[in-house]
């Protein structure tokens, strides 16, 4: 009813503004931030047993969740109050709000709608995996399992795998992991199948799995195999492509051998490259190919496809060179990469090739060559965010910041700022954060990055700092974000306490609880009732 009451006053207010604009118009509230923060704030509530309080909002959010205009938009609200309802207690109506939810983004992903290129589906897929990094496994798995996604699910599923090995609990990963390969590989589209195992693997590899990606790269290689090369020569392009990518995974978990085999085979197929509508795709494949036997300390056989990629990019228009030139760098002749790219005659072409040639001395442990040879260059920022990121991929954080510092590249510093975080180093994602100057045109709020830099200290147990990141932040959104996430590492305590009481003592649970966790649930309570004050004080959007 009250769903139909809201829908109807919408309609009301979009016609009076129509055929009345000069008349006066009673604004009619819709799900906003504010809504947003407050379903958050009710799922935490329920997480400390505060389930009244926690329904109570839900109940104040349902309604505009539910007469949300943008049907695109409409699924992950829907799941956020569904997931708070369930929590507190209230499992069928969360449940049938989760149907509906589900059956809502599958309808709207079928009409290809998105947001920030990600569809209602994907965004569902998204809120699972943040359930899942907070220790809501089982509301996960419903999550993904019910999407349903040939590609999204499985991949997603994966990442869940490693959360459960990472929580200590192997069996469970184990059963998981199995889950997610059998529903990639009962794809019938080949090519998916054979990509989606590749993400599980490349997934299983990050979340620190490697024993099992063997067997999951054995069954990507034999769907690999099974793509059609006589149907179209678009179709041996992404053989070789998915073979290429199996090769380097089998060569970072340690199977070297198995990895110089595919290359191996991969060869003569790329060397069949003649397609006119493609004709970067040989050189670049015959480099990447190029790059991974160097790799393997194979130099021979690296050379040896360089200077047959060489002749391919000489034989087209292109950027064919300046990959070659980045190969020959990338394997260690930076001689033979420079003189490549002095031949380019294209401006572009040639600042591209030794832009690359600047971030592979960054990447061989050449700094100093790396910066000279940057600065060098017609457009060296370019080049520099390319070394940074580098560094910022492998962990070198005070390096990547000092090129940044010494170049000024003040666009750079946010990332710099959550690979601090990233690395558990709050303190200093906060000092770089604070000496950030907002843009004047900039639509972000100067304070979006201090609900993660809050965070970051909760997660290290200093709560302190994290109430006063939080605190210091002038925006109501982003400090009832901020709030609700210092709450949430409260909560995650407790379960933590929880866990390793039961496993420690049993018999003696309710009363070490009485001990460890109430503290815990009480500071995250008190937190909570900050966030709802401040998300009670936002101006709902009309």
């Amino acid at each position: 009813m009250a769903r139909r009451i809201i829908q109807f006053n919408i309609l009301l207010t979009a016609l009076i503004a129509t055929f009345f604009p000069g008349g006066q118009v009673l604004a009619v509230e819709t799900y906003s931030e504010k809504d947003r923060i407050l379903a958050d704030i009710a799922f935490q509530y329920a997480a400390v047993g505060k389930s009244e309080q926690a329904v109570k909002i839900l109940n104040q959010v349902l309604p505009l969740a539910e007469a949300n205009p943008n049907e695109c938009f409409k699924a992950n609200p829907l799941v956020k109050v569904a997931g708070g309802y369930i929590l507190a207690g209230q499992e069928t109506k969360g449940k049938q709000l989760l149907k509906e939810a589900i059956q809502i983004a599958h309808t709207q992903t079928a009409t290809g709608c998105s947001g920030s290129a990600t569809s209602p589906d994907e965004s569902l897929l998204n809120r699972a995996k943040k359930y899942a990094e907070a220790g809501y496994y089982s509301f996960g798995i419903e999550i993904i399992t019910k999407v349903n996604n040939p590609v999204s699910t499985p991949t997603t599923l994966a990442e869940l795998a490693g959360h459960y090995a990472k929580a200590g609990e192997p069996e469970q990963a184990t059963k998981v992991l199995n889950q997610a390969i059998a529903i990639a590989q009962s794809n019938p589209n080949t090519l998916y199948k054979t990509m989606t195992l590749i993400v599980i693997a490349e997934h299983l590899s990050q979340g620190g799995q490697k024993e099992q990606v063997p067997k999951v790269l054995e069954r990507a290689l034999e769907s690999a195999y099974a793509i059609d090369e006589a149907k179209s020569r678009e179709n041996t392009a992404m053989k070789v492509n998915q073979m290429l990518r199996i090769a380097k995974q089998f060569a970072e978990v340690g199977q070297e051998r198995r990895a110089i085999e595919i290359l191996d085979q991969a060869l003569p197929k790329i060397r069949t490259f003649a397609d006119k509508r493609f004709p970067i795709e040989k050189p670049s494949q015959l480099v990447e190919t190029a790059v991974q036997y160097a790799a393997l300390k194979q130099k021979n056989k690296a050379v040896e496809t360089l200077a047959e990629a060489r002749t391919a990019a000489q034989a087209i228009n292109g950027d064919g060179l300046a990959k070659v030139a980045e190969g020959y760098a990338e394997i260690g002749d930076f001689e033979q990469a420079q003189q490549i790219a002095r031949s380019i005659k294209n401006v572009n072409e040639r600042s591209r090739a030794f832009s690359g040639i600047a971030i592979a001395y960054a990447k061989a442990g050449y700094p100093d060559q790396a910066v000279k040879l940057a600065k060098s260059i017609g457009n060296p920022d370019f080049t520099f965010r390319g070394i940074v990121r580098h560094y910022l991929q492998i962990g070198q954080n005070d390096q990547a910041f000092g090129i940044v510092q010494q170049w000024n590249l003040k666009n750079m510093l946010s990332e710099v700022a959550f690979a601090y975080l990233e690395a558990g180093q709050p303190d200093k994602a906060l000092q770089i954060a604070k000496s950030i100057e907002p843009h004047p045109d900039a639509e972000q709020h100067k304070d979006w990055r201090f609900p993660s830099i809050a965070r970051g200290f909760a997660k290290q147990g200093q709560f302190d700092q994290a109430l006063e990141v939080a605190q210091s932040i002038t925006d109501k959104g982003y400090k009832a974000q901020a709030l609700i996430a210092i709450a949430e590492q409260y909560v995650l305590r407790e379960r933590e306490n929880k866990k390793l009481i039961e496993k420690i003592l049993s018999v003696l649970t309710n009363s070490l609880n009485s001990l460890f966790g109430s503290s815990n649930k009480n500071k995250a309570s008190e937190i909570l009732d900050q966030a709802l004050q401040v998300a009670q004080s936002m101006t709902p959007e009309r």
